[in-house]
């Protein structure tokens, strides 16, 4: 990040990538619950680990992109 720039382009970098943990984190939540089956615990797992695979990275190029 250049000297100078907003505190509002830094939120505006960062706060997509706050928003992405927080889902992954949901998700990991609602993967660990007791009860669940077997299909639908792998399959919120792989979501949030999905979502931080490829979401933050694509975020990240597209901020570079945007030249956040």
């Amino acid at each position: 990040m250049q000297p100078g720039r907003s505190p509002l382009l830094l939120a505006l970098l960062l706060g997509p990538l706050l928003v992405l943990g927080f889902a992954a984190g949901v998700l990991r939540g609602l993967a660990r619950r007791p009860g669940l089956p077997e299909r639908r615990r792998r399959v919120l797992t792989a979501a949030w680990v999905a979502l931080l695979f490829a979401g933050v990275p694509l975020w990240l190029f597209l901020a570079a992109a945007l030249q956040l």
